[in-house]
């Protein structure tokens, strides 16, 4: 494994050449990541530690998606929640189309991409792209008001903050859980590769969780923070790096812009000795 830091061998522009890099989302999503690590010189390894299962299309989603212009807001916190939730319209009497009347809200740029990707449009997203930003943003608002209906389509173990924020403030939330996000049946490539790597990248606390457990079922070893010390570990944001922190590790690289360029960036910083 090589060392992290300034490098004067390196070519011009590909500051991870020689470096591996663990990709721990779902293979689906990995590319947003893996080609520009790649780009920048990155050996890539892609390991699926969650996959996402969508909720059948059932009675009580068909039922919101028939009142989904009574509600004055709708709240999107992941591109999963987006996907899912597009492919419930296209599949219901809706036409894939969202209502005119409700303000539609993302939790960051990714996610307001694919609302607008997917035709259903996007009117708020917020400064810092975390639910904490969100409940901010949307705060003062007539559409998060006291008594304003709100439904947050989301993953089944998705934070709460955000509902019990809008819910203090008098808004009639309505959680909506569309997908479970479940652990990958194994690691998709040996342990000791990832733990040799020199950047494992997190992009929610679902894919630190499951690494940890994806690790530990491969087979008895030292404790994790152990295991783990060779590689630089790298989160996408605060929530993500908490993760981190309660299973007894440390972001050594944080983005600040909270999506998957600003992690690029942040690596490819970290990579070269930036500050």
């Amino acid at each position: 494994m090589t060392a992290a830091g300034p490098e004067t061998t390196r070519p011009a522009g590909r500051p991870l050449a020689g470096r591996t890099v663990v990709v721990t989302r779902p293979r689906e999503q990995a590319a947003s990541l893996a080609e520009p690590l790649e780009a920048l010189g990155a050996e890539v390894l892609l390991v699926p530690t969650i996959r996402i299962v969508p909720r059948p299309l059932d009675d009580e989603v068909a039922g919101v998606l028939r009142e989904l212009s009574a509600y004055q807001l709708v709240v999107f916190t992941s591109t999963n929640a987006v996907r899912v939730f597009a492919g419930y319209l296209a599949r219901g009497t809706e036409g894939g189309v969202m209502p005119a009347g409700p303000v539609v809200a993302a939790v960051g740029p990714a996610t307001a991409a694919a609302l607008e990707r997917h035709g259903l449009g996007c009117h708020l997203v917020p400064d810092e792209y975390v639910a904490e930003g969100l409940a901010d943003a949307l705060a003062g608002t007539d559409a998060a008001a006291a008594g304003a209906r709100v439904l947050i389509p989301c993953a089944r173990d998705a934070r709460e903050v955000l509902p019990d924020t809008l819910r203090a403030r008098g808004a009639v939330v309505d959680v909506l859980p569309i997908y479970e996000t479940l652990a990958a049946d194994a690691l998709a490539v040996p342990a000791d590769r990832i733990e040799n790597a020199d950047y494992i990248t997190f992009t929610s606390a679902s894919t630190v969780r499951r690494l940890a457990g994806l690790l530990e079922a491969a087979g008895a070893g030292p404790p994790l923070p152990e295991r783990l010390a060779g590689a630089r570990l790298c989160s996408i944001g605060p929530i993500t790096s908490q993760a981190l922190r309660d299973l007894g590790l440390t972001a050594a690289v944080e983005a600040r812009e909270y999506t998957a360029a600003g992690l690029v960036a942040a690596i490819a910083e970290d990579a070269t000795g930036g500050s």
